[in-house]
């Protein structure tokens, strides 16, 4: 009888530690996915800035996507910084399992992402092909085979606001960003991206235009705040 009640609770001790190895394994690898979908496939990102209001405003939270990347007048895109370049797949697939391994404490390739080395959610506005200028912060657009220029408000399909806040009396143009520039011609695969403050984001008037390697994905939705839900 006593053996018959060992050999019972062996078998229970046995059935129970495999029930737990495998809710460990089943939990490990819930995460792992998670963590590599967020990697390759969509992640969420929060806007920080004001550069983009007054559609997005700051803390904003928005979904992206590296997945079947295809750049259109209006998108919303994630330029990455000037210093960084595209890396392998391979490269990025390793980056995420040591950050999961080390709880995201070690990052191999220590990629630096201080202020002025973020990637920056900014709009396209020219796409290659393009004639483009900007009056009163305001862009006119003639893409390539047309006859006309047409502003941005007329030519793109998705719909959006920008800011544009007056100067005040006296102010020195030079300063800031610029609000008017005569006519400049993209290149192939060159992008002309604008934030929606017109008035105070740093943006292609900057940078100059932005090739298509520097766009690292492109917003699928906002989802908070829910007041500004909307899909892109």
């Amino acid at each position: 009888m006593n053996k018959e009640l060992y050999e019972l609770s062996y078998s229970l001790k046995k059935e129970l530690k495999k029930k737990i190895l495998l809710g460990v394994a089943f939990a490990v690898g819930i995460y792992a996915f998670i963590n590599l979908f967020l990697a390759f496939v969509a992640f969420p990102l929060r806007q920080t800035s004001a550069s983009m209001q007054p559609d997005i405003v700051r803390n904003s939270c928005i979904l992206f996507t590296h997945v079947g990347k295809s750049v259109s007048r209006g998108d919303v895109v994630l330029v990455r910084s000037r210093n960084e370049e595209e890396r392998p797949v391979a490269q990025r697939f390793f980056e995420q399992l040591v950050l999961f391994f080390t709880a995201q404490q070690f990052n191999p390739f220590n990629i630096d992402r201080s202020m002025g080395n973020e990637p920056q959610i900014r709009r396209v506005i020219g796409v290659p092909g393009d004639e483009i200028y900007m009056r009163d912060y305001v862009m006119y657009i003639k893409p390539a085979g047309e006859k006309y220029f047409l502003t941005e408000f007329e030519l793109v399909k998705k719909s959006y606001n920008v800011e544009i806040n007056a100067a005040p009396a006296l102010w020195d143009t030079s300063i800031g960003v610029e609000g008017s520039f005569d006519t400049i011609l993209l290149g192939e695969k060159e992008y002309f991206v604008l934030g929606d403050a017109r008035n105070s984001s740093a943006d292609s008037r900057l940078w100059g235009a932005v090739s298509e390697e520097h766009i690292a994905a492109s917003a699928l939705v906002q989802y908070f705040p829910l007041s500004k839900l909307r899909f892109f």
